[in-house]
């Protein structure tokens, strides 16, 4: 049985100031009138009923998603007390489930993504769920045929293929996972058709990613067996306050996947994009709406290119720019270089330096 699981416990730093801590870019609406994780729940709920749809989060969070998703049970809310890396959470809900199906699957989806062609993606999570039910002892990514050469994103090498072709889709073999390159080495990997980018999507048995755990986290696995244990029972609260923070904080990339040699990766070609950044927003919606000026709220542009501007109620006026993010927000006015929008992050980096911590 295949689960669906949502990741959404991140906090979108790179698209401060609209971002923050208290309600991060998954529930923010951003690309449509809905939020980024509304979106997700509806690329899903085609293909899983609810009660197959678990959200992982923290507790800040969880309050404003279950306004948001009130479809998804009590139940298959996973809150872990904290974010300590993604490694943690990934085995936390694989135990949760494998508690409760023991013959369990689950496809991890990031809660902050966009998809352009929803019925593509599902094709491609049957496939995967076949794949797994095929090949058990092993984990399934799902890489995105690369765009252009892109710093900001890791990349799969891939290997041999599998003779497993089922309506146009295919999938090989992992050589390898590469972290986010140069540029140089950005444009060999698109340009050689032997790498895809890395979405963070993964598909694997409960059962199996235990015992990977055991095998290469064995801490975190203790943890989590004592956390289960109590899963179900009045003192969980006490128990994950007591045990969270000896779990390991890393990634499930660096924990798990680049110490396992059973991989496969199955390419897609969807319309993904990761919003990591105001940059990549723009290019979202300037493909969208097929303009060259983004705007939202009380905006006026007289002779812009390839802006991208979020105002409210106060009216902001942009005259000859290019290449530029403005995002006006009631506390703070974020202006910048749309290519160099992924450096917003440094900015964070110094309000908690200055200890202006309201504006985080």
């Amino acid at each position: 049985m295949l689960y669906a699981v949502i990741m959404a416990g991140g906090q979108g730093t790179r698209l401060w100031p609209v971002s923050r801590k208290k309600l991060p870019k998954q529930l923010q609406r951003l690309a449509s009138n809905k939020s980024l994780i509304q979106e997700t729940y509806d690329r899903l709920s085609p293909i899983f009923p609810d009660d197959r749809i678990v959200v992982s989060t923290t507790p800040e969070y969880a309050s404003e998603i279950k306004m948001q998703l009130p479809q998804i049970p009590e139940k298959n809310y996973v809150l872990e007390p904290f974010a300590n890396g993604n490694a943690a959470a990934c085995g936390l809900v694989s135990a949760v489930l494998n508690e409760r199906d023991k013959d369990s699957s689950a496809v991890f989806l990031p809660a902050d993504h966009a998809i352009k062609n929803a019925e593509q993606f599902q094709n491609i999570l049957e496939f995967a769920d076949r794949l797994i039910s095929d090949y058990p002892n092993h984990i399934i990514t799902i890489g995105i045929e690369p765009t252009k050469p892109d710093t900001g994103l890791g990349y799969i090498q891939i290997g041999k293929e599998l003779d497993v072709e089922e309506d146009n889709l295919r999938a090989f073999k992992v050589k390898r996972f590469v972290e986010k390159p140069s540029l140089d080495r950005a444009k060999r990997y698109v340009s050689s058709w032997q790498y895809l980018w890395n979405a963070g999507m993964f598909v694997w048995r409960t059962d199996h990613i235990l015992d990977l755990f055991n095998s290469y986290m064995p801490e975190t696995k203790k943890v989590l067996d004592r956390i289960v244990g109590h899963w179900d029972k009045d003192d969980r609260e006490v128990v994950l306050a007591a045990e969270y923070d000896k779990t390991e904080n890393t990634s499930v990339d660096y924990g798990i996947m680049e110490k396992t040699k059973d991989i496969l990766v199955v390419p897609g070609d969807f319309g993904w994009s990761d919003i990591g950044s105001w940059g990549t927003l723009f290019e979202l919606l300037a493909e969208i709406n097929d303009a060259r000026v983004i705007s939202r709220g009380h905006h006026l542009s007289c002779n812009d290119e390839n802006c991208l501007v979020f105002a409210n109620d106060k009216l902001v006026a942009t005259v000859g720019l290019e290449d530029t993010v403005v995002i006006d927000t009631e506390d703070a006015l974020l202006i910048c270089n749309r290519h160099k929008a992924h450096q917003v992050k440094d900015l964070l980096t110094q309000l908690k330096e200055q200890n202006k911590e309201e504006y985080l």
